[in-house]
């Protein structure tokens, strides 16, 4: 990701310390989760969808709703979902990884 400008953000010892964990868990920086988290709270590509979508795919995101509901309110195939949010840069939590082979 090209860097277009700088953000400053002030945490808390706690939740940085919990940012710093989590960083480390995932093998990645805090810096990165922030890109990330801000990427699925404000998707601009899911703007044209239609507002009850817009909000299943927002449920889904929160962990609250699974992949078969979403699908059902998409209206598509799960398997079509799938390739759906990978398109649209939707982070799948149920999704196979292959750092996941590591940990079975």
């Amino acid at each position: 990701m090209a860097q277009t400008s700088t953000l400053h953000v002030k945490l808390d010892t706690e939740t940085d310390g919990k940012l710093k964990r989590l960083a480390y868990d995932r093998h990645t920086s805090k810096g990165q989760l922030v890109r990330e988290a801000i990427a699925a709270c404000y998707q601009t590509s899911l703007d044209g969808l239609p507002l009850p979508q817009q909000q299943a795919v927002a449920a889904y995101q929160g962990g609250y709703i699974s992949l078969g509901k979403l699908a059902k309110v998409m209206g598509l195939q799960v398997l079509a979902l799938r390739r759906w949010l990978e398109d649209h840069d939707v982070p799948q939590s149920g999704a196979y990884k292959d750092e996941d082979a590591v940990h079975a």
